[in-house]
């Protein structure tokens, strides 16, 4: 049907369902994927299981041999007939399997108690679900107890202050300080923590789905000779430093402040996001404090984001000097008769030049608070630097490969507050969409183990991605946990006596495919 996707081709397409109260519907249409929950309805209205209805996209292009008569918006007669015989074919030796459905504890554990983890613990609690707040520390806050103020010049004593009291005011919400978690078993929906809390007394919780913003920290360094002065500082230091005024802005005559320091180079080879912006909020403040203060920036690229762009140029209005540098010729600081001295090359000017200062300030960047012990136990892996490891950047950016398990904030990838909150209501609605039903129903496409072709190789064990397949010792069974299992067909692919099969691509179905597409070639 060319108009299902108007109402009224919809309405004749279930009108036509009823009449005819067909064994198998296949339907093919563009973005047939827009119509999955219509489909339901009509499948509940005949009583006709989801095995049974399949459809296909008949309106994306192919490629053909010559590029020139190559049509990308829509297939031929003739490639339509095709796909849709061999969609046909398929769904011909469909079989019913029953799906299984498993009870789901409706709470959520939430490791980490800084913004990220407040605001996600927050957001399920409001929903009527019990969380429990897991905290290393003994307070709650994270980043937010030395941060000061944001570029935009908010408080962040106000926000965490006004954050701590909703959460103590949340009867839904355990707090856990001075706790971690020792051991995680089970999957989705019916997660098994035990918590070491305050007094090191083992309490269990059970879950459905677990987040985890464990956040980050200001990245260590020994570069440009820090510590070796009191005057070379990192960004967090001198945040605190000037709000306990130990640092006076009014005696400060030459500031330099250097970038990128072991960042975006190995073994730290990322931009952190956060320093550029906190460098110019540290600037503008120092400046507004004392405007005949010479401030110099040596930066290799600017990254500010979004409208931190207006700083930079607020910045540049208040003669604030930036010097870019390459990395194979940083700058060098030295300790010359008891003062600072940084030597660097200035590029306009093609020269070297040296800067007399007063203050040194080291933007080192972030790295992720993801030890290996909890990824263990959690059963996932970080990524390459360190953060979390994300099921797909794209489209499940905030969820892990293995089902129920999800993160927010620093963990996930250097950001500001706005973002870590951002991303933790995000993560909290991806843990409710899950806790929120009183029984998880497994997919229809799922792995399947033929014991008797199975040779217990456990070959699909260590391929599969999810960790949804095990080995039983007392029945020597492979089984699959279909709760867990995501339909990839890895298993069936390393399977070498065709024992591993995936329900919904039988080889029944697949040969019947083909045949149809040859089929339709000869003709």
């Amino acid at each position: 049907m060319d108009t299902i996707c108007t109402n009224q081709g919809w309405q004749e397409l279930e009108q036509i369902v009823l009449d005819c109260q067909p064994n198998r519907l296949l339907i093919g249409a563009c973005h047939p994927y827009l119509f999955i929950r219509k489909l339901r309805e009509i499948a509940r209205k005949i009583a006709l299981d989801p095995a049974y209805i399949d459809f296909i996209d008949v309106m994306t292009g192919v490629f053909h041999e010559n590029p020139d008569k190559q049509n990308e918006n829509n297939l031929t007669g003739q490639n339509i007939t095709g796909i849709i015989n061999a969609g046909a074919a398929a769904l011909k030796q469909a079989q019913y399997q029953p799906l299984s459905k498993i009870p789901v504890y409706p709470r959520v554990l939430v490791i980490g108690g800084g913004i990220a983890g407040m605001t996600a613990a927050i957001s399920i609690a409001e929903q009527g679900y019990e969380v429990a707040l897991i905290e290393k520390t003994d307070q709650l806050g994270g980043n937010l107890n030395w941060l000061k103020h944001t570029i935009d010049g908010l408080s962040c004593k106000t926000l965490l202050d006004e954050t701590i009291v909703k959460i103590q005011k949340q009867p839904l919400i355990r707090i856990f300080l001075n706790s971690q978690i020792i051991s995680c078993t089970g999957y989705a929906p019916r997660f098994k923590s035990i918590i070491e809390d305050e007094e090191k007394q083992p309490v269990t919780f059970e879950h459905g789905a677990t987040i985890l913003a464990t956040g980050g920290n200001e990245a260590k360094t020994q570069s440009f000779n820090y510590c070796s002065r009191e005057s070379i500082v990192t960004q967090k230091e001198l945040e605190i430093k000037l709000a306990d005024e130990s640092i006076d802005p009014k005696k400060l005559n030459s500031i330099v402040m250097i970038l990128c320091v072991d960042s975006r180079q190995e073994p730290r080879n990322y931009c952190s996001k956060v320093c550029c912006p906190t460098a110019l909020k540290q600037a503008l403040f120092i400046k507004k404090q004392n405007p005949e203060a010479d401030i110099y920036f040596l930066y290799r690229d600017m990254m500010t984001c979004g409208f931190t762009e207006t700083f930079f140029t607020q910045a540049r209005k208040d003669n604030i000097l930036f010097i870019s540098y390459e990395l194979d010729n940083p700058p060098q600081v030295e300790d010359v008769d008891g003062k600072v001295v940084v030597h660097a090359f200035e590029p306009i000017l093609g020269r070297p030049i040296q800067i007399s200062a007063d203050l040194v300030v080291l933007a080192t960047g972030i790295t992720p608070e993801f030890p290996d012990s909890l990824a263990s136990m959690l059963e996932i892996m970080p990524d390459m630097d360190r953060f979390f490891q994300e099921a797909d950047p794209k489209w499940r950016p905030l969820d892990a490969i293995k089902e129920g398990i999800f993160a927010c904030g620093i963990i996930c990838s250097p950001c500001a507050i706005d973002e870590s909150i951002a991303s933790a209501q995000a993560a909290a609605q991806r843990a409710l969409n899950l806790i929120s039903k009183p029984v998880l129903t497994s997919s229809k496409i799922v792995a399947l183990v033929r014991h008797s072709l199975c040779s217990l190789c456990q070959r699909c064990i260590d391929t599969c991605p999810y960790g949804a397949r095990m080995l039983n010792p007392d029945e020597t069974k492979v089984l699959v946990n279909e709760t867990m299992c995501q339909g990839c067909g890895s298993c069936a692919a390393i399977c070498p006596n065709n024992a591993s099969v995936l329900q919904g691509y039988s080889g029944q179905q697949m040969m019947g495919a083909i045949d149809a597409v040859f089929e339709d070639l000869q003709n």
